[in-house]
């Protein structure tokens, strides 16, 4: 390993928040921070969503997409959604569960959902 395994690390993991910014794109401008030198975003959920423990476990159960509640990480009514580790399919994978999960919270807010 060298400055061109490096290279490609840094590319790649650029390409990954590039794929997940364009997924939490129906949160709006503004409402997604960070990415710049580090693995992961914030998503500020829409203000009728603000318990984000509900929304994680909405996304993971309705949209198959598991991410980390903001209140976790000292950051209450936010997502942190990481993007490193994945391999650029299995990003594209995971980044159009989540785009479904954000336009259904933004358009329709959380839904019940039936584990089976």
């Amino acid at each position: 390993m060298g400055p061109e395994w490096v290279t490609k690390q840094v590319k790649d993991l650029v390409k990954n928040r590039d794929i997940i910014l364009e997924a939490l794109s129906p949160l709006g401008e503004g409402a997604v921070k960070g990415g710049e030198g580090a693995i992961y975003l914030w998503a500020k959920l829409p203000e009728q969503d603000v318990d984000d423990d509900k929304v994680v476990l909405w996304l993971a159960m309705r949209h198959g997409v598991v991410v980390i509640p903001g209140g976790a990480c000292g950051c209450p009514g936010h997502l942190r959604i990481s993007f490193g580790g994945l391999t650029e399919n299995d990003c594209k994978a995971a980044a159009e569960r989540l785009r479904r999960g954000m336009e259904d919270l933004v358009n329709n807010g959380i839904l019940e959902w039936r584990s089976e």
